[in-house]
């Protein structure tokens, strides 16, 4: 060992306050990182009623009071050192981490730059101990009366490190920061009452409930929670549970999304990229789910103690997390969370001018006002591919179609929460009417063919039953384009050629088209090209990089779908429909907007009072 007197020696061994505030750098940044310490330390000690106050966003103030087990004078005077805990008794336990808390730094490292007191009372003790350190050193010990359980008074944070001081942010700022952690446990200890004041204001008054949607409702807004569906998938020493919203409800940050593993708020890339490529495959969309997420998984699977804020993990299998979530978010949606329900108001507003709609079997003068426009055929736009006959339609004295002909046969979807679907009707032009054995459907005929065309053209299948067919022009046309369209085209052959258009370089800005869908091909299928082509070229200007060829094949679908307006026949409507319920995803279309919408047979016939005594 070297001599520690000796003057040329430049190492020197650092005192425990000094020790205290090079730790306390990593792990109390601002406030909210107090309050996080603190009341995750109330939580390990079994509390069911958490207060917190803060005073100037927690700058000049903080208290921590809890019902929890409480400390004796002995327990309470060894907390103040560092390194020592209750949570584990040697290394081995770091591979078994059931608490929060257990690297023992936490109170030394907040102690050393503030003016700290602890008041602490066990059940069976007839008194409490208050400790008051400031700044790390020891001030006072004694014996006080006190409720049982901890509170713990931080006041002057930071104020022997004024360099820390300055960095801190506005009130408002920092008060968010702790909000939104308190926000984050709500949703992980639903049973536990959380309250928060600031400046004597009362912010959050939590009572704690056994049912997990309350904390939903309390975390995100009722109106957000009713909007959430469950999701859960367990396998043996892995549970993925939680609440994810429907495509319905997103936010343009991912401010809304929490991430819990063994009850612990932590950030994961394994985590967060499992949910965001689960999402990703039923809806494309740049704004973000609401989500609360929480990972039950065998606490030697799992290394919490890789950052000293404790909020980084790794998993020894990464592959058996990332597949658990994937499962549970797509389970979670595909059997339901993806249909929107209608909910009828108690009185509709006056109509504008009245509902026309033709029905079978009107008379002439009804029938002349409301017959609907003559229908043609759209065969070019969906692949019907079957010889079966038609069904029979009931014609109208107007010469074309009416808007409902007979109900066609149920189609299974099986796989899903709809069970099985009939086709009733069309309105509008726009909407298909088809009914389930629980619901009334509103499904969006362009939207809906958007999505098939996306899911083949993603496919890439050639054959006349599943993917995209494409017809071979017998004299190739010439595509003349700017420089701009150009580039993109070269770099998007292949996603235009999955679309169903075939196109091959011929020199310059010139392309030749030598094939295109067989669902357009009596159409302006240049016109449509062109189209889809200019939406590539601006998108890939306004976001200053090549659209993906994801999104390529996203535009083709959406200018090659079925159009609002577009007439159909009740067999178009049934195999469109019978199409959908084959796709992976046949809630939303590839943007994320809502296929279907459903109004339950139970909500209408509580508006028509068909429940109850009647």
């Amino acid at each position: 060992m070297p001599d520690e007197e000796n003057d040329d020696s430049i190492v020197r061994l650092l005192d425990d306050n000094t020790a205290n505030q090079i730790a306390a750098g990593e792990v109390v940044e601002r406030p909210s990182s107090v309050v996080k310490e603190l009341v995750e330390n109330s939580l390990d000690a079994g509390a069911s009623r958490i207060e917190v106050e803060l005073f100037e966003g927690g700058k000049n103030k903080i208290v921590v009071r809890d019902n929890g087990a409480g400390m004796s004078r002995t327990d309470a005077v060894l907390a103040l050192q560092r390194h020592a805990t209750s949570k584990i008794r040697s290394a081995d336990d770091l591979f078994s981490i059931h608490t929060l808390g257990f690297r023992g730094e936490a109170l030394p490292s907040i102690a050393s730059v503030s003016d700290f007191r602890i008041l602490t009372k066990r059940p069976q003790d007839e008194t409490g101990t208050e400790i008051i350190v400031r700044a790390g050193e020891l001030a006072e010990i004694r014996d006080a009366a006190a409720p049982d359980g901890t509170q713990i008074t931080v006041e002057n944070l930071f104020f022997c490190v004024p360099a820390r001081l300055k960095f801190l942010k506005t009130t408002q700022t920092e008060l968010n920061h702790a909000t939104d952690f308190l926000h984050r446990l709500i949703l992980a200890y639903h049973r536990v009452g959380f309250r928060l004041t600031h400046d004597g204001h009362e912010l959050i008054a939590y009572p704690g409930s056994a049912d997990p949607r309350q904390a939903l409702a309390t975390v995100y807004g009722r109106d957000v929670a009713r909007e959430m569906v469950p999701l859960l998938y367990e396998s043996p020493g892995l549970t993925v549970r939680g609440s994810v919203s429907k495509p319905s409800v997103s936010k343009a940050t991912r401010s809304a999304q929490a991430f819990f593993v063994n009850g612990r708020h932590v950030r994961s890339r394994t985590v967060q990229h499992a949910f965001d490529a689960a999402f990703s495959r039923l809806m494309t969309t740049e704004r973000h789910p609401v989500v609360a997420l929480f990972v039950e998984i065998s606490p030697e699977l799992v290394d919490v103690n890789v950052h000293p804020a404790k909020t980084e993990v790794r998993f020894t299998r990464d592959g058996e997390v990332y597949a658990a979530i994937s499962r549970a978010v797509e389970s979670a949606l595909l059997t339901g969370g993806l249909v929107p329900e209608v909910t009828v108001q108690a009185s509709l507003p006056e109509l504008a001018m009245p509902t026309t709609l033709a029905m079978p079997g009107m008379g002439e003068r009804g029938s002349e006002r409301l017959a609907p426009p003559l229908r043609t055929s759209l065969s070019n736009y969906v692949n019907l591919g079957s010889s079966d006959p038609a069904p029979s339609s009931t014609p109208n004295p107007g010469g074309g179609q009416s808007g409902f002909e007979q109900p066609s046969a149920y189609i299974g979807f099986d796989g899903y929460r709809i069970g099985r679907l009939r086709v009733l009707g069309q309105s509008r032009n726009t909407y298909i009417i088809a009914e389930t054995d629980d619901a009334l459907l509103l499904i969006d005929q362009h939207i809906a063919h958007e999505r098939v065309l996306y899911e083949q053209m993603m496919n890439g299948a050639t054959d006349s039953a599943w993917g995209v067919v494409t017809q071979h022009l017998a004299v190739p046309q010439t595509l003349e384009l700017s420089p701009a369209d150009a580039r993109v085209v070269r770099e998007r052959l292949g996603a235009l050629e999955r679309s169903g258009f075939v196109l091959e370089p011929f020199g310059g800005e010139t392309f030749m088209v030598r094939a295109v869908p067989a669902r357009v091909a009596d159409k302006p299928y240049l016109e449509i090209l062109k189209e889809i082509i200019e939406d590539l070229t601006q998108t890939s200007v306004a976001r200053r990089l090549l659209v993906a060829h994801e999104s390529a094949i996203i535009m083709a679908s959406c200018k090659m779908a079925v159009k609002k307006g577009d007439p159909l026949t009740m067999d178009e409507m049934t195999r469109l429909l019978a199409d959908l319920a084959q796709m992976r995803n046949p809630f939303t279309c590839p943007h994320g907007r809502p296929i279907l919408l459903a109004l339950s047979h139970h909500e209408m016939d509580r508006k028509f009072h068909r429940i109850g005594p009647h």
